[in-house]
């Protein structure tokens, strides 16, 4: 059974911080071996941290920023463990994300998408702005959502 939380960073229990930061780990530094920038950066205190659970394994994050009335939401940190990728956890995630932009907080969303991913969320209804750039050695887009 899957279980979606979102939880803002001052009432993030340890243990969920630690799940968050160790999935992250898994996929950005183990899987996609990235390096040449911090996961663990001064955003993290001023997010809302979104958690996916099968179970009790945490299989699936994001984090929100910023959190001020009416701005739009930047999405980012997207992780899905690699054991669960490509079994719809990640569009589960992606889709009460969407929800809690659009639906609960009457916002659009933002976000530094990985290239490869673009069809992905463009299923999801997000839509490219610009061209590809390059961050952390990988190509990126930014992406946008607009609920309606």
């Amino acid at each position: 059974m899957q279980d979606i939380k979102f939880t803002y960073f001052d009432v993030l229990s340890a243990a969920d911080l630690h799940a968050c930061l160790k999935l992250r780990g898994e996929v950005f530094v183990v899987q996609q071996q990235i390096c040449a920038v911090p996961d663990v950066d001064e955003l993290d205190p001023q997010c809302c941290h979104a958690m996916l659970r099968v179970g009790s394994e945490l299989v699936a994050t994001a984090r929100l920023l910023p959190l001020e009335p009416g701005a739009i939401v930047k999405v980012g940190r997207v992780a899905v463990a690699v054991d669960h990728q490509r079994q719809g956890q990640g569009t589960a995630l992606m889709q009460a994300v969407q929800q809690w932009i659009g639906n609960v907080h009457g916002r659009s969303g933002k976000m530094s998408a990985q290239a490869h991913l673009e069809p992905w969320y463009t299923r999801l209804g997000w839509q490219r702005e610009g061209e590809v750039y390059q961050e952390a050695g990988i190509a990126h887009l930014q992406m946008t959502y607009h609920p309606g």
